[in-house]
């Protein structure tokens, strides 16, 4: 048995090793307000909102330079849920009160876009960056967010100096029906797992339920993969 594992193991992460990491950004970059916060709360990550506008040359740099960076998108895939709003007059819903996309960007004080708005998997703010941002510098960010910096309260003048090279941790979450099939319908980054085989990317959200989710979740945590649910 221990060979058979053994064995297993070698190929599943020879196939992580072969994966070229490249997304279309629509599978990264969401368009709903509360489906982020939903999501980031189901996926227990943090949520990051795009404030934009269709028409902001800025707006649109970021998207074609620093969201389709592959650097930023393994960051993104494993620690944070990302989504887009423009100023419309779309619904969302937030801390009890509904508003339009226009109101939430009066109410969190935009002026500018982009302006990149960060939560915690409750919903809460944790800070924000108006304006552009390059790849290599949002990397550092993400890094510093992911890794809960600001609460050790890290410096983070001090932390750009440092060479961070964290990119996630390997995690299982345990989820009820109801928030898997949300994540299901909702995340393009998500995949129902039936078997293993079929475990390529170790980027992506993989879904698994039945009786042997458990010990299958346990061999994809070992082989490296980062984002792994089961269903209760």
């Amino acid at each position: 048995m221990k060979k058979r594992a053994l064995i297993l193991f070698l190929i599943i992460s020879s196939m992580m090793i072969s994966y070229a990491f490249s997304y279309p950004l629509e599978k990264i970059l969401l368009k709903n307000f509360n489906t982020v916060l939903t999501l980031a709360k189901y996926e227990q990550k943090d949520a990051i909102v795009v404030f934009s506008d269709p028409n902001c040359f800025y707006c649109k740099k970021l998207k074609a330079e620093t969201l389709v960076d592959k650097t930023v998108q393994k960051i993104l895939a494993n620690n944070f849920i990302i989504g887009e709003i423009f100023p419309t007059s779309e619904s969302a819903a937030f801390e009890g009160k509904t508003y339009t996309y226009k109101e939430l960007f009066g109410g969190f004080g935009v002026r500018g876009t982009p302006t990149i708005f960060f939560f915690d998997p409750n919903g809460k703010p944790i800070t924000y960056i108006p304006g552009y941002i390059a790849p290599s510098n949002f990397s550092m960010v993400l890094r510093y967010i992911a890794e809960k910096k600001y609460v050790k309260k890290v410096n983070f003048k001090e932390y750009l100096k440092t060479k961070d090279t964290f990119m996630g941790t390997s995690t299982i979450v345990t989820l009820s029906q109801m928030e898997a099939k949300y994540i299901a319908l909702h995340d393009p980054m998500s995949v129902q797992l039936k078997t293993l085989s079929n475990a390529h990317d170790p980027y992506m959200k993989y879904i698994l339920s039945g009786s042997n989710a458990t010990s299958t979740s346990q061999k994809m945590k070992k082989a490296g993969f980062y984002n792994i649910f089961t269903v209760r």
